[in-house]
């Protein structure tokens, strides 16, 4: 029976092949979207998912409050959490410490690499599933000199493989040590979010022996029983800063490991997002794609209706039961959408390598992963009994008398239903299209927004080991050269979050000021000059004052901070420097993202410490600036060269938003076109019904443009009613999204009305092409035919 109800719906997909061919490119187009979008999610959740401990390990967050009641959450914590986690909490069956990834040269004989070094506690290789491919995870790190190298690392140095036991020379700073080779562990998964190339114990980080609590260098992971009470447990270590380290300004709580990556975003010491947004996102996105194709093929199924009522009414006159026609006509859209899913993997296949582009990612179909079945299974089945449902129901319900008497014309609640389907379909697509409009504007206005420096003709290069250890003859090499106007260094590169402290002690600071964090820049002399950064008062560094090495700028914000009326030749220290003076102020400028808002800074003048060399190039001469930079990096250092423009690096900056808006943007086109052809369908379906009425009113003098408005006014009122609903929600969601944005653009009502009048113009083109192919048609035509 299956066989004949197979052999049927190819019967009939031949018989209709132009409506079929609507139904099968809508529904390959939508299961292609979902199908690409379900495969970056499986991505994006199964990061750090491998670790086989993964639901019994929490890291320790440092949540800081402030006077106003605010509380900022951090990733790092002070050195001496972990030892008092493990004598404080006997929940806690382990604690391991570890940094972050940072820059180190390992060198062997001739060879040398600059390779991504963490620092870590003995029972890291036992806590993580990283696995080791020699060495013993329980003591590999038990020697302070110890290293464990990736198996990449140790190809490149003991290409004969016998790395263990060997020795190799780190320089961490300015001095190169010998480090035992007492472990290689294998391959990082692709889904790990930590990546390194060598280990050392922790202690080789630490920083001036800093073992306070409030020095926030490290990250603390505990592992605890399996289905501990986390909230229990984050009440027993919440005060542990105060009650063991006196600091009553920094409280402590527990972030499972699974959720770390997706829910990354905090206020006021909660979770509130992260990556998950954009998940949710685009899984909204996928659902409307598909179900936009899904109610093309409702439309034109129903519709067709009429059409099939005589087959329906023979089979039910011969016999035929309703279970019978329903499982027929499931069959007839099980077999579209197969078709369909064929075509849409083909689709994914083909286009992967540019989404892989677009979101940074390596995704590949790989059909010995039972996982693309699953993706596969689900969504078929889903498409099948979403789009199935109501056509087949709706189709074995005819009554067989009166499609055998040519009775069946259609009936109310059909129409409502085509026509409320059409409304939410446009509905569907406004909501996209103002979106994407929406982010390209935000990047845009962030884009021109003036961040108070100029950005423009700025290259930066970091200096790695062997070049800062001679820094001082290396940029007075590269500013040796005529395309080259201007060079400094600096500590940051203008976008990325910097760590704050409290540290600072100023003139005139009261014990009721309570606690001030504070961004701290690191530069070199005529930063400010370089960037054009203003100077609202005094003065900036000079080299002709000898003691601005030990003085101070600071920005508006910061002297907002510190109270003072009048902040110039006011004392200030941190740090364990001696301590100076404020000599000038700045204007605010934008030294992080824009979601965030200009937080207080202060600006030392160190000239041997920043690593990034920032030169300003002669317009027209910046290749020739850093062809001399390479030339100048080749004769200090044998490691390779890197440059970057602060434009481009600021840009980057909001790459996140910049994917979204480029896959939002990509997935609206398609809903569109999507919505487009089921709409085409429908409208040369309902011109075929009224080829008689159309004839007709051509013979009695009708018009052309009378016909187009006659068939075309249905439709355009149905895209006015999805505006009209669709813009308040937009401009609902799309006023939060840019409320994450400490400086946004402002919604205008005309973003809505462009977007309306595009939506609008697409349908009517739609419309247009197959209604005025009906009213040209020769009426004798039609009536003949009729």
């Amino acid at each position: 029976m299956l066989k004949n109800h197979i052999k049927i719906a190819f019967r009939s997909l031949a018989k209709r092949k132009a409506f079929a061919l609507i139904n099968i490119v809508g529904l390959s187009l939508g299961l292609w979207c979902t199908l690409l979008i379900a495969l970056w999610i499986s991505d994006e959740l199964d990061k750090d998912a491998f670790h086989i401990k993964g639901n019994q390990i929490s890291q320790v967050m440092t949540n800081v409050g402030s006077d106003d009641g605010s509380v900022s959450t951090w990733d790092g914590t002070g050195y001496p959490v972990a030892e008092a986690l493990m004598s404080q909490l006997p929940e806690i069956e382990t604690a391991v410490r570890r940094t972050g990834p940072r820059g180190g040269l390992l060198k062997i004989g001739e060879k040398s690499i600059e390779a991504q070094l963490i620092g870590t506690d003995i029972g890291f290789f036992e806590l993580f599933s990283y696995p080791l491919k020699v060495g013993e995870p329980k003591t590999c790190l038990k020697d302070l000199k110890s290293i464990v190298l990736s198996e990449e690392m140790a190809a490149i140095y003991f290409p004969d493989g016998a790395a263990l036991g060997k020795t190799v020379n780190l320089m961490l700073s300015e001095i190169s040590e010998p480090y035992l080779v007492t472990g290689i562990f294998k391959k990082i998964p692709r889904q790990s979010t930590l990546k390194f190339d060598a280990v050392v114990p922790v202690d080789n980080f630490l920083p001036m022996n800093n073992k306070s609590w409030g020095n926030t260098w490290v990250k603390t992971y505990v592992l605890h029983g399996e289905g501990a009470d986390l909230d229990l447990l984050g009440k027993k270590l919440q005060h542990l800063p105060e009650e063991m380290g006196d600091d009553k300004w920094r409280t402590l709580s527990l972030q499972p490991l699974n959720d770390r990556y997706l829910y990354s975003k905090f206020e006021n010491g909660q979770p509130i997002g992260g990556p998950i947004d954009d998940i949710i996102l685009f899984a909204i996105i996928a659902i409307f794609t598909l179900l936009i194709a899904c109610f093309n093929f409702i439309n034109l199924t129903t519709a067709l209706a009429v059409k099939r009522s005589k087959e329906v009414g023979v089979k039910k006159v011969l016999g035929a039961g309703r279970g019978s026609l329903l499982v027929q006509f499931f069959t007839e859209s099980a077999v579209q959408v197969g078709i369909s899913v064929v075509f849409a993997v083909l689709l994914a296949a083909v286009s992967m390598p540019m989404f892989n582009a677009i979101t940074e990612k390596e995704l590949i179909i790989d059909f010995s992963d039972g996982r693309i079945y699953g993706i596969l299974v689900l969504i078929s089945l889903a498409t099948i009994l979403f789009s199935g449902l109501y056509p087949a129901f709706s189709l074995s319900s005819v009554n067989g008398i009166n499609a055998l008497n040519e009775k069946l014309k259609g009936n109310k609640g059909e129409n409502f239903l085509r026509k409320g389907l059409v409304v939410f379909q446009f509905f569907l697509c406004m909501l996209m299209i103002t979106g994407t409009m929406v982010v390209y504007l935000q990047l845009q206005f962030i884009k021109d927004r003036n961040l108070g420096l100029d950005k423009e003709n700025i290259v930066y290069m970091p200096m790695n080991h062997e070049t800062y250890l001679k820094s001082k003859t290396f940029k007075a090499e590269l500013a040796n050269f005529s395309g080259i106007k201007e060079l400094s260094s600096a500590s940051s590169n203008f976008i990325d979050s910097w760590g704050t402290t409290s540290d600072p002690v100023w003139e005139g600071q009261s014990p009721d000021d309570g606690q001030q964090w504070f961004t701290i820049l690191t530069t070199d002399f005529g930063l400010m000059e370089m960037l054009n950064i203003p100077i609202k008062e005094g003065r900036s560094f000079s080299p002709e004052y000898a003691t601005d090495t030990l003085n101070y700028l600071v920005n508006e914000e910061a002297v907002k901070a510190m109270g003072m009326k009048d902040a110039i030749g006011k004392s200030l220290s941190f740090w364990g420097d001696e301590g100076g003076k404020i000599v000038g102020v700045v204007k605010n400028f934008h030294f992080t993202s824009l979601h965030n808002p200009i937080q207080p800074m202060i600006i030392r003048c160190r000239p041997a410490e920043p690593d990034l060399v920032y030169i300003k190039t002669m317009p027209g001469r910046t290749k020739e600036a850093i062809a001399h930079m390479e030339k100048v990096h080749a004769q200090f250092s044998s490691l390779p060269f890197a440059y970057h423009f602060l434009d481009e690096t600021i840009g980057n900056g909001y790459k996140q938003e910049q994917k979204t808006q480029q896959l939002v943007g990509a997935f609206t086109a398609l809903a569109i076109f999507i919505s487009c052809i089921g709409l085409f369908g429908l409208v040369a379906f309902m011109a075929n019904q009224r080829v008689k009425e159309i004839a007709v009113r051509k013979v009695l003098g009708a018009s052309v443009f009378g016909l187009f408005n006659l068939l075309s006014k249905d439709f355009v009122k149905l895209v006015g009613i999805a505006l009209l609903i669709a813009v308040p929600v937009a401009w609902y969601y799309m006023n939060e999204w840019i409320q994450g944005f400490a400086y946004h653009m402002a919604i205008n009502w005309w973003l809505f009305a462009l977007g309306g009048i595009m939506l609008l113009g697409v349908a009517l083109i739609t419309v247009s092409y197959e209604t005025i192919r009906a009213v040209r048609t020769d009426p004798a035509k039609s009536l003949r035919t009729e």
